[in-house]
């Protein structure tokens, strides 16, 4: 793990600065998340592949936002710094897990999920780009 990811994940992991974040990107930077209404949630989760194998996943930032408002269980932020094509399939793995840790839980009420992926990108071109499409 490179020294700007360490310090990226240390910014987003204040309460205000991670708001600030989801607000300005999902609600138009109408504070919809308040600092105070979030809270740490695990960032590693395992699963047994194919191959018989235990692997762990570990996601950047992972909050969870108690109020009900809008029913956001887990907001999630991932830092890019390089276009990576397999993505979208990152994101779709640390959001299933997230969705199999509700139901291990027994949770009346299955909750969503949302990550966002910040590009941090300097001197670099791609990721207008990169393909749109998962088929692609």
């Amino acid at each position: 793990m490179g020294e700007k990811d360490i310090t990226e994940k240390i910014l987003e992991d204040y309460n205000d600065v991670f708001a600030d974040i989801i607000n300005g990107l999902l609600f138009d930077g109408v504070q919809e998340i308040k600092p105070e209404a979030l809270e740490n949630t695990n960032v590693h989760a395992q699963y047994k592949a194919e191959d018989d194998k235990v692997h762990e996943l570990e996601r950047d930032i992972a909050k969870y936002w108690k109020e009900e408002k809008v029913e956001l269980a887990i907001c999630g932020i991932e830092n890019q710094s390089t276009v990576e094509k397999n993505m979208p399939f990152r994101i779709i793995g640390y959001d299933g897990s997230a969705y199999r840790n509700q139901l291990q839980q027994a949770r009346r009420k299955m909750l969503p999920v949302v990550t966002i992926v910040l590009y941090c990108i300097s001197g670099q071109t791609g990721i207008g780009t990169a393909e749109k499409r998962l088929k692609n």
